[in-house]
């Protein structure tokens, strides 16, 4: 069969195209990388892509610099990065709020699926429901009794509309537990409220020192997995309640990044990511190594974002 010129043009140029991205793919990168951390400097997120980040440089041949870029709970950033070039050279560290709980509550001017291309997930702290060590309740289902009763429970967590609040809400509408809500300003402020006895319960991460040392104890795990640290302690979803909060710490590029680029930083930071020295890195950062393919994490993006859309329809229903 021939081909007529113009097709034959056609197909020259998309070979021509096919070609070129692969060079370029197999030189990438050939100048610095950013990695945007929706975050101010010194918290986990920040100080955990700076480790990745650091070791990925001796993977990849270039400097990684990671800059900061705060607000509006993590979304100017995530923005930001949906509307850079799609080459590889900007990508973003980023978490659960951002990705599939804000969207889920209020616009945010991009589309978490539809804009970006994971890379690799690598954290995400569990979080936990946490009463002091003296409490009366031993477990999660002791704690439910008792907001089920005439005995109604405060519970603090990092902020309002959060994904632990929205977990909680669901709970309190599904079984007509007596849950009331404390916001603070930060999962640290909510913890501290909690030792103060200043309120009954805190939903949070990062509790596994106080635990350890007898201050607080774990009655259950927000998570979709226990907690290794505690292997013991269910889940909320194994303890009979339909709910979890699922934490990711990932790293994304903007959409229509070429698949090579994609596999080359997926296999730079994948190595690094699971080193011995990253795992002792974040041992002492007391955030756990959770790493999962760039394919996986778009899975649990897809799937919380629409959960979350329901939880928060069901609860601006109430």
């Amino acid at each position: 069969m021939k081909l007529s010129s113009s097709k034959l043009i056609k197909c020259s140029a998309m070979a021509l195209l096919v070609s070129t991205s692969s060079v370029y793919a197999d030189d990438f990168p050939t100048h610095p990388i950013t990695v945007v951390v929706p975050y101010g400097a010194g918290g986990t997120t920040d100080i955990s892509a700076r480790k990745l980040s650091s070791l990925a440089e001796g993977e990849l041949g270039q400097p990684i610099v990671v800059e900061n870029r705060p607000g509006a709970s993590g979304t100017n950033a995530m923005r930001a990065v949906a509307n850079a070039k799609a080459d590889g050279y900007t990508l973003i560290a980023t978490t659960s709020s951002p990705l599939f709980v804000t969207p889920a509550v209020r616009p945010v001017g991009y589309d978490s699926v539809q804009d970006f291309t994971p890379i690799l997930n690598y954290s995400g702290p569990y979080h936990g429901v946490l009463v002091q060590a003296d409490s009366p309740y031993q477990s999660f289902d002791e704690l439910m009794k008792a907001a089920k009763s005439d005995k109604s429970i405060s519970y603090g967590t990092a902020g309002a509309m959060g994904g632990p609040h929205l977990s909680f809400e669901l709970i309190a509408r599904e079984t007509g537990a007596k849950l009331k809500h404390v916001p603070f300003n930060g999962a640290g402020a909510a913890t501290a409220a909690l030792l103060g006895n200043h309120v009954d319960v805190a939903l949070v991460p990062a509790y596994r020192d106080l635990v350890l040392d007898s201050k607080l104890r774990l009655l259950g795990v927000l998570d979709d997995s226990r907690d290794p640290d505690f292997a013991s302690v269910p889940t909320l979803k194994e303890a009979g309640y339909n709910v979890e909060f699922p934490s990711v710490v990932g790293i994304m590029a903007p959409a229509g990044t070429a698949p090579e680029i994609v596999k080359k930083l997926e296999t730079a930071f994948t190595k690094v990511a699971t080193s011995d020295e990253f795992q002792t890195f974040m041992n002492k950062l007391n955030q756990p190594v959770r790493v999962m393919s760039g394919d996986k994490l778009g899975e649990i993006i897809q799937s919380n974002l629409e959960t979350y859309r329901n939880v928060a329809k069901e609860l601006s229903q109430k």
